[in-house]
């Protein structure tokens, strides 16, 4: 679909021409502050710099750097005054730790004087850039495809109450999935219509689709349970139409874009600030591991080339994130050419594995490069563990529900590790998967916290296998 829509780098060099105006009339108004002449001193650029990229991290983390399209004005103003507050509140302290003196009301002013500016300027150029996008939805400009899944009686209401609230909002059912062949629905020509739920993720990548609302009653769980699965590693957001009783008891987004009562189903997906948290944690504990552990690498990579004849590293494409593949890294720990007659699971007496291989893995040692997955955005400290094409396929044919897994980032440890430890076979990993599973539906930063700790201490015991 080719459209203007307003990419993000356009939000990031806004704020970075922002953050270079503010930062500029802050030395201008501690001029009057201070009184005295207009100077530009030697650390100006440097702090600039330091000023600009703080500030940038700061809304990266806040969930600023996303989904323009779906934001609206008022958690923008939240958003940007919680940002504003937190980023001078720690200049303020700063300067004060910096250059302590005996009343500080000078560092109040220069306080207000940064937070006023930084806020309305940074605030104003945000609610610009959503007046743009809301005239590019109300002029059909710019535009979001929708499928519509239920049966005829239900979806024909939604379609007309959806039609009426939904006119200038951007979003477009151009598809609609009948679930139970009642062709008695009269919609627009326009609209392609399905009937075979089989094929709901054929629909999804050939129109496009990026919305998905499914007006199934709940009580028909079989059927919402069999969309759901089929809908777990698909990139689009899903909502679910609501009964009077998710309006009372709070589960439907009043906020919701759509200007219609929907409930968001954000299986796995944390809020945006944390999941930019997460991302940060992975990145600066992955860093800061590689080059502490560094020396513990090269005498791993040292005695693994010692070990036996092959490679240092052991790469094997694994399923992850949306059941995209990927390569990951991890010491050899086996003879080479172990797998030689086709994929094989390593068992606790396995004799393809080396006597070096041993070690490693009672220590974990073995799964020390997967930092540089991490790094590179493709798995995280904590998720489910990824596993090969060839054994997804076996479990996904018995147990459907694993491809929710595929929610969240696979990882270097996951609750599955912690409370079941590594399978040997498929019917082990069915067994490990409740563990994962519950996961995916609990994801939050502090249950990531207690998995870390509780692997940590596996590691310190070397309970490893």
């Amino acid at each position: 679909m080719n459209q203007p829509r307003i990419h993000i780098s356009w939000y990031i060099v806004a704020d970075i021409v922002c953050c270079l105006f503010t930062w500029w009339l802050f030395y201008f108004l501690r001029t009057l502050i201070y009184d005295y002449p207009l100077t530009l001193p030697p650390g100006f650029y440097l702090g600039a710099f330091l000023y600009v990229s703080g500030w940038l991290s700061l809304h990266l983390l806040s969930g600023a750097y996303e989904g323009i399209y779906q934001k609206t004005k008022i958690t923008e103003f939240i958003r940007t005054l919680l940002a504003s507050l937190i980023g001078c509140l720690f200049l303020l302290f700063f300067f004060i730790l910096k250059n302590p003196q005996s009343n500080n009301i000078r560092y109040y002013k220069e306080f207000f004087s940064l937070l006023v500016p930084v806020f309305f300027v940074t605030l104003t150029v945000r609610f610009l850039f959503l007046d743009i996008a809301k005239t590019q939805l109300q002029k059909r400009k710019v535009f979001f495809n929708v499928l519509l899944i239920g049966s005829g009686k239900t979806a024909g209401s939604f379609f007309e109450s959806f039609i009426k609230t939904n006119e200038e909002s951007g979003y477009t059912i151009c598809s609609f999935l009948n679930t139970n062949g009642n062709s008695g629905l009269q919609l627009p020509a326009s609209i392609n219509k399905y009937n075979e739920l089989d094929k709901l993720r054929e629909i999804i990548s050939s129109d496009h689709i990026e919305e998905v609302i499914i007006t199934v009653e709940k009580t028909e769980r079989e059927l919402l349970t069999k969309i759901l699965q089929q809908l777990s590693d698909k990139d689009v957001n899903i909502k679910l139409t609501p009964d009077a009783v998710d309006i009372i008891s709070g589960a439907v987004q009043t906020s919701d874009v759509m200007g219609m009562p929907l409930i968001d189903v954000h299986t796995g997906l944390l809020p945006s600030w944390q999941k930019n948290i997460k991302r940060f944690v992975d990145l600066l504990i992955s860093i800061i591991a590689t080059i502490l552990l560094s020396p513990l690498l090269i005498y791993a990579a040292a005695r693994t080339m010692l070990s036996s004849k092959g490679s240092i590293l052991y790469k094997q494409e694994r399923v992850g994130y949306k059941g995209k593949p990927f390569i990951i890294y991890k010491f050899r720990s086996m003879l080479e050419d172990a797998e030689k007659n086709g994929p094989m699971l390593s068992t606790e007496e396995d004799n393809r594995i080396t006597k070096w291989g041993k070690v490693m893995r009672k220590w974990r040692l073995d799964e020390l490069p997967q930092l540089w997955n991490i790094i590179k955005g493709e798995m995280s400290l904590v998720g489910p563990r990824p596993e090969r094409k060839f054994y997804v396929q076996q479990i996904v044919e018995q147990h459907s529900e694993y491809n929710y897994l595929f929610k969240v980032k696979p990882g270097l440890t996951s609750w599955g590790m912690v409370k079941f430890g590594y399978a040997s076979s498929v019917d082990e990993m069915i067994q490990r998967m409740p563990f994962d599973l519950m996961y995916v539906e609990n994801v939050s930063l502090l249950l990531d916290l207690r998995i870390m700790i509780l692997t940590l201490a596996t590691i310190l015991k070397g309970k490893g296998k």
